[in-house]
């Protein structure tokens, strides 16, 4: 018995000193505040430089949501698109997957965009190519993000191909709205919204 409550007084000295030998170094050297309070502070401090960006003014979380729009039947000519989020006047972050059918020359080169922004100001969303749940040639994966950096509240699919397509796959784009926010700065549509409803 004796054999086995020796081991476990070490152990338990060893961690005691152990702790308090960290106590000591945050004390001493860091101040008052604990390792755990200064990492907490860091996070924090990160958070806000995140969320507190160029035209940005955190409201509040209007409901995180999930939309997915099915393309099967649809039909594109080259430089033609589908606008398929408009969340105006709230600004949205958030996370887009697409499929749709291989690139026959490069299946990591989608041969779709998908445009993000605040109308009619669209820029292309960069999109990361997913190997492993693609099915070369008939259908390949690409997901991105979006709004983490000048407001957006409009998303569209752009074909870029050549000549024409016509989809008859289960292809589909699927939008996760992460948070909401009000803009400091008003959209055109708001803008032409105003203005249109002075002439009335």
């Amino acid at each position: 018995m004796a054999n086995v409550v020796t081991p476990l007084i070490i152990s338990c000295f060893v961690i005691l000193v152990y702790i308090a030998s960290i106590l000591t170094y945050s004390i001493v050297f860091i101040g008052s505040k604990n390792p755990f309070d200064q990492s907490l502070q860091l996070d924090s401090e990160r958070y806000n430089q995140m969320a507190t960006g160029i035209n940005y003014i955190y409201q509040t979380d209007v409901g995180k949501s999930t939309q997915t729009v099915l393309l099967n039947g649809m039909n594109f000519s080259q430089n033609q698109f589908l606008l398929f989020y408009d969340t105006t006047p709230f600004a949205s972050k958030g996370h887009v997957a697409v499929t749709f059918p291989c690139n026959e020359e490069d299946p990591s080169k989608p041969s779709f965009q998908i445009l993000s922004g605040r109308a009619p100001d669209l820029f292309t969303v960069p999109l990361g190519y997913i190997q492993n749940i693609s099915s070369v040639p008939s259908m390949c994966v690409f997901h991105g993000q979006f709004g983490f950096g000048d407001p957006i509240t409009d998303l569209a699919l752009k074909y870029t191909g050549e000549g024409s397509i016509a989809l008859k796959g289960p292809y589909s784009v699927v939008v996760s709205g992460l948070e909401s926010f009000i803009p400091k700065e008003k959209s055109f549509e708001e803008l032409q919204h105003a203005q249109l409803a002075t002439h009335q």
